[in-house]
């Protein structure tokens, strides 16, 4: 019995020491029982340094803080997981990124502690940072020809530099609408860029999502007429409103209407609702379409992403990914299933956090200043 004891010792010795990650573990009042050797190599701190100190102290990057775990643990039955991207700060004072993934410690439904490992990802930071440079250097340079090239274009269409044939009109029409394409597609990529960077800014403001919509569905209902589409919305008169970026959460609501437009058949109907879920706006959009394949599901929202059965769809991948993004930076979810058989199609939903008392009084004290 004590020779397997010893045993168990020793491989847990041994994973600590050779674990490739950083490895951290505390007791329930956040002192640190444990500080593998990757750890010291990412922060700087020798082992004999923490020990025995608080981590969030020594390490204020690292989530150590136990409080509401316990809470939650008393609330739900399934093992609560963190899973963030953030920094710590080293030793000689630096901050560091990193990638760390925490969990309980639970015996008997009570916490005796936590595990988090994490690491370094300073190196894949700077090839996303030289990627995004890349990406919007390609684009800018793109832009000037294009816009150069689109115009004169233009000017042949309009018979600038002479009379056309019906022939030379059709060529003409269809490169002008390629160059369309093109430039949607390099404002996109821009677009995407300056997201990935945290570089979207929001001018946020109190919105009505029944006034929101009305003014989208104007636009949108031309294409749906195309393919003989019905699109239905139902949403409360007394919806309560929300604080957002008015122009950003259109473009949210076009995209899902767009992506579901292309994807539903002929005479079909798409419907979009929105509905007060406690401390959030739950909005859906629902359509008609073939759904989305299981394998597909967890990547759709990623840039650049299609489905296998897109190929016949135009399109490049992106408009889902705005959506994310947009929606994330409102601190706001986005997710996506499909109906039940025997029904068929998509159910895209996000939330949106419902205008609290402090944006109504943002809202009288412009106006006041205004007067």
């Amino acid at each position: 019995m004590n020779q397997h004891k010893l045993e168990k010792d020793e491989l847990f010795d041994l994973i600590v020491l050779n674990f490739p990650v950083g490895l951290i573990i505390i007791d329930r009042e956040e002192v640190i029982l444990e500080f593998n050797p990757a750890a010291e190599r990412i922060t700087g701190y020798k082992k004999e340094e923490v020990m025995g100190r608080n981590c969030h102290e020594v390490l204020p990057g690292i989530p150590c803080h136990l409080k509401d775990a316990q809470k939650k643990l008393a609330t739900e039955k399934d093992k609560i997981f963190i899973h963030i991207e953030g920094t710590i700060t080293h030793k000689n004072g630096h901050e560091i990124p990193v990638r760390y993934t925490a969990a309980p410690l639970v015996k008997d439904s009570e916490l005796k502690g936590a595990i988090a490992i994490f690491r370094e990802v300073t190196k894949e930071k700077q090839l996303e940072q030289h990627r995004r440079v890349l990406i919007s250097m390609f684009a800018h340079d793109l832009k000037g020809p294009l816009a150069i090239a689109g115009g004169l274009l233009l000017r042949l269409r309009q018979g600038k530099a002479g009379p056309l044939t019906d022939k030379q009109v059709q060529y003409l029409d269809t490169i002008v609408k390629e160059i369309g394409k093109v430039d949607r597609y390099i404002k996109s990529f821009l677009d995407i860029v300056r997201m990935e960077a945290g570089q979207i800014s929001l001018s946020k403001e109190l919105c009505d999502m029944n006034s929101l919509i009305s003014e989208l569905l104007k636009d949108v209902e031309i294409k749906a007429k195309q393919k003989k589409m019905v699109i239905r919305m139902d949403i409360p008169e007394d919806l309560p409103l929300v604080y957002v970026d008015k122009d950003k959460i259109q473009r949210v609501i076009y995209n899902l209407l767009d992506n579901s437009i292309k994807y539903s058949p002929e005479g079909s109907e798409i419907t979009i609702t929105c509905k007060d879920i406690g401390d959030s706006i739950l909005c859906r959009v629902e359509d008609s379409g073939p759904g989305i394949a299981d394998e597909d599901l967890p990547y759709i929202f990623d840039p650049f992403y299609r489905a296998n059965y897109s190929d016949s769809v135009e399109g490049t991948g992106i408009g889902l990914a705005i959506v994310k993004t947009i929606i994330e930076a409102h601190d706001g979810k986005v997710w996506v299933k499909n109906k039940r058989p025997p029904e068929h199609g998509a159910i895209f939903s996000f939330t949106i956090p419902k205008a609290g008392q402090d944006n109504f009084f943002k809202k009288e004290l412009i106006s006041a200043k205004k007067l």
